[in-house]
């Protein structure tokens, strides 16, 4: 029996953002906890309709939390879901425009006593850009911290090119011998060169349409830099099996943040945060993640987080 009562919320910024709130039973008033996701067209609840895509990682980490006695937030970012805006279109401080306007919502709301920000991702480089601006109680980076975006992409290439120098039989010598490996790193230098030599929000690279406001933003941006600015007590977590981030990267943040941080590196989790026995495969990686959507929270994430919150919260 659920000890919260949820309700959908409209969240006012440039554009009007659809969102979930849950608040505890009680007289309050409670801390409240912003969930922020990671990059693509995923909706609040963490899944993506368009790709039958349903792991429901952030509405299982929202009843998590709130079964805690705490309210949370989650909310459809720009040109997604139920939000207003155009997500092509949409740049990555426009998504930390948005957080702050999440943040105004929280605060002006009478049953909230403090505010932390979850972010999954790229919400990781996302709440470290908001609490700059916008400084709260508390942190919580899940599956990525201390990592600038440009470093996970080239992360993700490497383990591509792997996979196909490991490919087994003629498909294998074929990679081989049209070596993979620097044709992948040329397309991607490609890439980068058009997205940084345009001032265009949107441009097209191979025949198709690509956020280049976004990912300019993100190689242009010092997450380093606004980790030194964070004084509030802070948890990174990230899955052995994660293959989207480089996992012991947790381990940097103490170097960075000025409050207290604890960081974890979880014993067979992945990107999303399910509990695996083999890492997904970065060239089939939405496959082999469908493969584990039904599965629940990695149970020692939920201790973890669990534990955190009760402690610094």
């Amino acid at each position: 029996m659920k000890k919260f009562q949820e309700e959908k919320v409209t969240v006012e910024g440039k554009y009007p953002l659809a969102g979930t709130l849950a608040i505890p039973e009680g007289p309050g008033p409670f801390p409240a906890v912003l969930l922020v996701a990671g990059s693509g067209t995923g909706d609040r609840d963490g899944n993506v309709k368009a790709g039958k895509f349903f792991p429901n990682m952030y509405k299982d980490l929202a009843e998590l939390i709130s079964g805690l006695g705490f309210i949370t937030l989650r909310v459809d970012k720009r040109g997604a879901g139920e939000s207003g805006g155009n997500f092509l279109e949409t740049g990555m401080m426009d998504l930390v425009d948005d957080i702050e306007s999440n943040i105004a919502f929280l605060e002006k709301h009478p049953q909230v006593s403090k505010i932390v920000l979850l972010g999954h991702s790229e919400g990781c480089t996302l709440i470290t850009a908001a609490n700059a601006r916008r400084p709260v109680d508390g942190l919580i980076f899940l599956s990525g911290a201390a990592e600038p975006t440009n470093d996970a992409l080239k992360r993700q290439r490497k383990l591509a090119a792997e996979e196909l120098l490991n490919m087994k039989g003629f498909k294998g010598k074929l990679v081989r011998l049209l070596k993979a490996e620097q044709k992948i790193e040329k397309q991607a230098q490609k890439f980068n060169d058009k997205i940084m030599n345009s001032s265009e929000t949107v441009v097209r690279f191979q025949l198709q349409k690509m956020n280049a406001k976004w990912f300019r933003e993100h190689f242009t941006y010092n997450v380093f830099e606004d980790l030194k600015k964070v004084t509030c007590p802070s948890l990174a977590i990230t899955g052995s099996k994660d293959i989207q981030v480089t996992p012991e990267k947790v381990y940097d943040l103490p170097n960075y943040v000025q409050g207290p941080t604890e960081s974890y590196v979880i014993e067979n989790m992945d990107h999303i945060l399910k509990e695996v026995s083999v890492a997904a495969s970065v060239l089939n990686v939405i496959k082999d993640y469908k493969k584990n959507e039904n599965k629940p929270l990695h149970p020692e994430l939920q201790r973890i987080i669990s534990q955190w919150l009760q402690q610094y919260i």
